[in-house]
């Protein structure tokens, strides 16, 4: 619980007061009333402030706060209870996809310039801060309750199918610790020179994050986003599930969600973070688990429906 409780306490907040400014907007903005601050507090007075609303978020505000810590500790295990083992073959298999030629190096004519890198480092840091929005956005969120049960199921599987049982099976690094993992002369030695290249330009977190994430495997230290595992990505797949999840609320926020998925399997491999294939593995998981979650909840609604008028009768 104390992993992620001192961030918990700011972000939770932050997140809430972010969604509120949101939703000023769009009433001055697009709906315009007479008197928008008055329509803004009615809205939060009887929909997202009482206690019927309260009760449905809170705990699901703090049972994620103590998913996100044991997922966490599980993660950051799983190189000791199995070690790295799959980096060669993920690298080989992405050539072999792509034409014996490896993805970072097909998107480096278009991505290797040190303003787009330094965007798409800016994008992929910014995934923590739509998980998060999205998250207490759907935790307060009551007009859909169907969407709401489908994404924290699909969200509590993602992190325990794809993010710890398939991330112990499929045990790698991913590419920015080739060379430290495998010992043979490492492919990606190039891409981790542009990278640094552009560090001196435009600071690149991601180095930062992944010398990070190297000294808490060697010391066995366990902090707020620590664990390397690259197969499969869950950066990849919780941005598949932000787009499943906008596509149902509106189609422009769908567009945009899933635009912004595409930038995350890009920068995924553009930043050294993941092999191509960690990517479409952990989008094809995370489509398979909302649709079967999904299909639980039909066939669940379906049976109480039919209780109901089995009853009636």
């Amino acid at each position: 619980i104390t992993t992620y409780f001192g961030t918990y306490v700011v972000m939770v907040p932050f997140m809430i007061l972010c969604l509120l400014a949101g939703r000023a907007i769009v009433i001055m903005v697009v709906e315009r009333p007479d008197r928008p601050l008055t329509q803004l507090w009615r809205e939060v007075s009887t929909s997202f402030a009482t206690p019927e609303c309260l009760a449905h978020a809170v705990p699901v505000l703090v049972a994620m706060l103590v998913f996100g810590g044991t997922f966490t500790v599980v993660k950051a295990a799983i190189p000791f209870f199995v070690p790295f083992s799959w980096d060669q073959a993920f690298e080989q298999m992405d050539r072999w996809l792509h034409g014996g030629v490896a993805p970072w190096e097909l998107l480096q004519p278009l991505l290797g310039q040190p303003g787009i890198t330094h965007a798409i480092n800016w994008a992929y840091n910014f995934w923590f801060y739509f998980m998060s929005l999205i998250w207490v956005w759907q935790a307060f969120r009551q007009g859909d309750n169907e969407l709401r049960l489908q994404f924290f199921l699909s969200l509590a599987l993602g992190w325990i199918l794809i993010g710890n049982v398939a991330a112990t099976w499929l045990s790698s690094a991913g590419p920015c610790y080739y060379g430290r993992i495998v010992g043979l002369p490492d492919p990606y030695a190039p891409l981790m020179s542009y990278l640094h290249d552009v560090d001196e330009i435009h600071t690149i977190w991601a180095l930062g994050a992944q010398e990070m994430l190297w000294g808490n495997y060697q010391m066995r230290d366990v902090m707020v986003g620590s664990g390397i595992s690259a197969m499969p990505s869950m950066h990849v797949a919780i941005a598949t599930l932000f787009a499943l999840v906008c596509w149902r609320v509106r189609r422009w926020l769908g567009i945009a969600m899933t635009i912004y998925a595409v930038v995350i399997m890009l920068g995924s491999v553009h930043l050294g973070w993941h092999y191509a294939v960690d990517g479409y593995l952990g989008a094809a998981g995370m489509l398979a688990i909302w649709w079967c979650v999904g299909w639980c909840l039909k066939r669940a609604a379906e049976r109480r429906a039919g209780a109901v008028a089995t009853r009636v009768a």
